[in-house]
């Protein structure tokens, strides 16, 4: 099943290391895809993680075999990202009564 969701207003870019290399060394949240489907959302804190710095951890596969299959991401600055992901989270667990693929299971 794919996602319709959309929520980063930057777009998708593929999910390889000279594109990740691209990615803001800030604060904020992000989304990985797998084609079409929306399968994680996270987040990135600030001080050391950046959403650079978390992109090349689920790229690398070190946050897991889930993850590294992603073949888009897209991000979106927030100075809270915790609570942006919370958002994120509870709209699509909203609209598909689920949380996306490689979220499930994890204590978030």
């Amino acid at each position: 099943m794919g996602s319709a969701l959309m929520p980063f207003a930057g777009g998708r870019y593929r999910f390889t290391r000279s594109m990740v290399e691209g990615a803001p060394a800030d604060p904020g949240v992000y989304a990985l895809w797998e084609n079409d489907e929306l399968i994680y959302y996270g987040r990135a804190a600030g001080n050391v993680i950046s959403i650079q710095f978390a992109l090349f951890e689920h790229l690398s596969g070190r946050a897991g075999p889930c993850t590294q299959r992603a073949t888009h991401y897209g991000w979106e600055i927030s100075l809270e990202p915790g609570a942006r992901e919370g958002e994120l989270l509870t709209e699509y667990r909203a609209q598909y009564n689920r949380l996306p693929r490689c979220n499930q299971g994890r204590n978030r």
